[in-house]
């Protein structure tokens, strides 16, 4: 039996302008005066997913769901004027517009990366962090996922050939993914959007995994134009940044969900990580980079109503 909250319709959805032209597309949640959380999806380019409202309490949550710049119904559909500075700067303008000093931050995966990021730029903003799967995209993190001694080209090897194209080096094959996506042949697109699609739901282990069933081609070409984009610019941040400055989250409430078996965001870094920020690490054991398995859903939430218990102890 599931210990999830129930799903709910919005509260309200909506568009937001920001800068250089782009809307965000918002739902709302939960309690209009609970504490206020800001989900962050992963990908790049998920789009906000319905189902994470689901981990938090909606009577005493303000949940706030947005899709990042470029994907999900925000629009336009552009990688012009997008890249990680930008999506933090939309964070600050979605907060002030619903004028919220402080909130939770939440998310996992590339929403964690985000996440810890806008923690160490606007501390005062943050109430606290519940981050899984997360991704700190350091060089050994993308050669990890991409290159041929990473998890995946040694779990799957055969996979691998066909995702790499026979090439080895993480920074050559995203290279080429970049050529053939960016390309003027349409089929060259959808084929390398294929492979790259396939690439990443064999490396979250379990193959039902919503968030990779994309209704369309055309969809499917962008999300990997998008993540693309991100992944091979090392996602528009500097090597170790969110290493360097973890020391200054150390006073911040912090649960980290993470799985040992995770191939695409590696369990080490998150554990050293947990450490330098004096975070509650919950480790889960033969899952995978899955937070649609029922064991991870329900460690998020039970993350979630922890920091309730910790949020109302420091009013008290």
């Amino acid at each position: 039996m599931t210990l999830l909250y129930q799903p709910t319709d919005p509260l309200r959805s909506f568009h937001l302008p920001v800068s250089h032209g782009h809307q965000l597309h918002i739902e709302e949640y939960g309690n209009p005066t609970g504490i206020p959380v800001l989900i962050l999806h992963g990908g790049p380019g998920m789009g906000l997913q319905k189902m994470t409202q689901s981990y938090f309490n909606p009577q005493r949550y303000r949940i706030i769901l947005y899709s990042q710049r470029g994907c999900g119904n925000s629009s336009p559909q552009s990688l012009e004027y997008n890249h990680t500075a930008l999506l933090i700067e939309d964070i600050i303008a979605l907060l002030n517009y619903l004028d919220i000093p402080r909130c939770v931050i939440a998310g996992g995966s590339w929403g964690a990366t985000l996440a810890v990021l806008f923690a160490q730029q606007y501390k005062e903003r943050v109430s606290g962090l519940i981050i899984w799967a997360s991704f700190f995209a350091m060089n050994s993190d993308f050669a990890w996922l991409y290159g041929s001694t990473g998890a995946g080209a040694q779990f799957y090897p055969e996979r691998f050939i066909q995702f790499s194209q026979h090439l080895t080096a993480h920074q050559q094959i995203l290279s080429l993914y970049h050529e053939q996506l960016f390309g003027e042949d349409e089929l060259q697109q959808h084929k390398a959007a294929q492979l790259w699609h396939d690439w990443e739901t064999q490396l979250s282990v379990d193959t039902q995994l919503h968030r990779y069933q994309l209704p369309c081609c055309a969809h499917l070409v962008s999300q990997a134009k998008l993540m693309v984009h991100y992944m091979s610019n090392q996602c528009f941040l500097e090597e170790g940044v969110l290493f360097n400055n973890a020391g200054d989250l150390q006073s911040l409430p912090i649960w980290m969900i993470h799985s040992r078996n995770d191939l695409i965001c590696r369990f080490a870094p998150a554990q050293r990580f947990a450490e330098l920020v004096q975070a509650r690490l919950l480790i889960l054991e033969g899952i995978g980079h899955c937070t649609s398995n029922q064991v991870y859903s329900e460690a998020i939430r039970r993350a979630a109503d922890l920091l309730l218990c910790k949020i109302d102890k420091n009013r008290g």
